[in-house]
């Protein structure tokens, strides 16, 4: 009878021993290996939610993000996994659309998953109003309020910045840039585009350049992508313009002249010798030296044919009609110039 009794709990033991390493293993493939090996099997339908993730944010801060939105329970846990997916550091900033589940498929859906992000070209020669307009929001200059923020810019040039919000747009450089869709949208794209005009341009100037001289380089550049069709004769224009500054004559750039008409909300395309007359600080034809700031974005050519101009004697210059100018060294020669080109058209 005690052989029996005892045989019979020995194999219950050994029965409870193969249950609870049977429950084990399944626990084991439930809550390790099926998330690992098919992430999308905590992937319930449930509803999609919007979640934003901005420049510069760290994991952990995407991680409380996504916890905001009510999709996941555990940050930590999200965040071992990012570091395990290798996406810590490599989402792109954008808006995501994510479902609510267990942190190890949320981190496989977030590397899997493409940013729902707005592509925005910053077109050479878009002046300052235009810009407004594309980022206005709710009636609110959204723009101006993000230019006049330092902290949007690189640190190197903070210090070089004029402090005219319509004046800093010279140190937003022109490229096709992914924006975000939401509040985000203008410091985003200043951070990108003024860090992208330091690479390119900002590395290249001399450290010995005061705030004043860089600020009129920055007018200069503008000023040759007004008048600029051909990136080859952006040098060539940049020296006359330096030219005639040296012997005091006035610059005379109708594109200067177009700004100013703009600026009080009449677009020009042509201008007659009235509208010349107009009264404005950066109309060049009745002004000496250059305006007191920037008229549009510069682009990286206008930028480099201010750093490094052509010197050459010509002072005068005008435009044919495919665009391209034709230049002199004396009003005397530039007025035959153009009455030989009247008499072959």
């Amino acid at each position: 009878m005690f052989m029996e009794d005892f045989m019979k709990n020995k194999l219950s033991s050994v029965f409870d021993i193969i249950f609870f390493s049977f429950l084990f293993i399944i626990y084991l493939i439930y809550s390790i290996l099926i998330p690992v090996y098919q992430p999308n099997f905590y992937s319930l339908k449930t509803e999609e939610k919007e979640v934003i993730i901005v420049h510069g944010m760290s994991a952990k801060q995407i991680a409380l993000t996504i916890k905001e939105a009510e999709l996941i329970k555990d940050t930590n846990l999200l965040i071992q996994w990012m570091v395990r997916l290798n996406i810590d550091k490599s989402l792109r900033p954008g808006k995501y659309y994510l479902h609510k589940g267990h942190e190890i498929n949320v981190a496989y859906e977030l590397q899997k998953a493409k940013p729902v992000t707005e592509r925005f070209m910053l077109v050479p020669g878009v002046k300052y109003a235009s810009l407004v307009k594309r980022f206005i929001k709710d009636d609110i200059d959204i723009f101006t309020q993000e230019l006049l923020n330092n902290n949007n810019f690189p640190d190197n040039i903070v210090k070089i910045l004029p402090k005219s919000p319509q004046d800093r747009i010279a140190f937003l450089l022109p490229e096709t840039y992914s924006l975000l869709t939401e509040n985000e949208t203008a410091k985003f794209f200043i951070k990108e585009a003024s860090k992208l005009w330091f690479e390119k341009v900002g590395a290249r100037i001399p450290q010995d350049y005061t705030k004043k001289e860089l600020n009129e380089i920055a007018v200069l550049a503008s000023i040759v992508e007004g008048e600029a069709k051909l990136d080859e004769e952006r040098p060539i224009l940049s020296g006359i313009f330096l030219n005639r500054i040296k012997k005091n004559i006035r610059l005379q750039s109708c594109a200067t002249v177009i700004y100013s008409w703009s600026n009080v909300g009449i677009k020009k395309d042509r201008l007659s010798y009235k509208d010349l007359e107009i009264e404005s600080p950066y109309n060049t034809y009745l002004n000496y030296g250059l305006p007191p700031g920037p008229i549009c974005v510069p682009s990286l050519k206008s930028w480099l044919s201010a750093l490094n101009p052509e010197e050459t004697e010509y002072l005068f210059f005008f435009a044919t009609s495919e665009g391209r100018h034709i230049f002199s060294k004396t009003y005397k020669e530039h007025l035959e110039k153009q009455r030989l080109l009247q008499e072959i058209q």
